[in-house]
């Protein structure tokens, strides 16, 4: 076997990350020095190389049992959707089997899921024709005020259109670190490449970027809240003719008395969606991936 090593580059073994400082192939021999104490050790190329190789193996096993897992966890994600009909298109929940695991919304966490750094997990929310996709398969979601302190996709159908995106919200009051809202409205206003992102979905795949708050408590989702009492901070209807920094500034000003709400969702027409068929799911999932960026900027500690 060719030796695996190079002077100067990192590699792992059972005591930590080494840089490798010199090797010496005609005696065996290599010099590491740990990456976290610095400290320096003469050993063996054979012996490292044989730890290295089994890591590696080890670390394949672990990724092989953990797409099985997944494979399992998700069995029968999808398996009942054939396409939405016309009758889906309401304002109630009822005969909504889009909504379940074994419909639409199951199907596009199965698709999302692949290559994404996520396990995703669909809830249909209680009431509502909605529901959310989450990776926390521990964190119960299917009523909304469950999920209010956590960024979540959304699909959602109201008579004429299917409504798809990202969806995060922050409470009327101080908020702390568990609503995600707190970590995303400063890394957008950071990050370029986050920036970037929402440029690239709303120029590739018509996403718009819409904020919207409102003074009471009442809840309400999407399609519903202008009805309500969620009031537009912009132009939903051309919200890039304002740059996502101008955007983020007037989420930043929402007063703390009011509920605030960050949309980044792709609409399509009834008819559209219906003449899809089963495509429908892949270019939700499309769509949703794109905004995966900004879903790990708003999760992540």
């Amino acid at each position: 076997m060719e030796n695996p090593f190079n002077v100067g580059e990192l590699y792992q073994n059972r005591l930590g990350f080494y840089e490798v400082a010199h090797l010496d192939l005609a005696q065996d021999k290599m010099l590491i020095r740990y990456v976290d104490r610095g400290e320096e050790v003469n050993t063996s190329i054979t012996l490292q190389e044989r730890i290295w190789q089994n890591m590696s193996w080890e670390n394949e096993e672990e990724v092989r049992l953990k797409a099985k897992e997944e494979a399992r966890y998700q069995h029968g994600y999808g398996i009942d959707f054939a396409g939405l009909a016309d009758s889906d298109f309401k304002t109630n929940t009822e005969g909504a089997t889009w909504r379940s695991r074994r419909g639409l919304a199951g199907q596009v966490a199965l698709l999302l899921t692949p290559n994404s750094g996520y396990n995703f997990v669909s809830w249909a929310i209680y009431r509502w024709p909605v529901a959310f996709l989450t990776h926390r398969e521990d964190y119960y979601m299917a009523a909304f005020e469950l999920g209010t302190r956590k960024a979540k996709f959304t699909i959602e159908l109201d008579e004429s259109n299917a409504y798809y995106g990202l969806y995060v919200e922050g409470n009327i009051g101080t908020l702390d670190n568990v609503w995600d809202w707190t970590r995303l409205l400063p890394r957008l206003r950071q990050q370029n490449d986050l920036q970037a992102a929402i440029d690239s979905a709303e120029v590739e795949h018509d996403v718009r970027f819409i904020g919207r708050s409102s003074p009471g408590r009442e809840t309400f989702h999407f399609a519903d809240g202008l009805s309500k009492s969620a009031e537009s901070l912009w132009n939903e209807e051309d919200p890039s003719s304002f740059t996502v920094l101008e955007r983020l500034g007037h989420l930043e000003k929402i007063p703390k008395s009011h509920w605030g709400e960050l949309y980044l969702l792709a609409t399509m027409p009834k008819q559209e969606a219906v003449r899809s068929g089963v495509k429908i799911a892949f270019r939700i999932a499309e769509v949703m991936r794109s905004l995966l960026p900004v879903y790990t900027a708003a999760i992540r500690e």
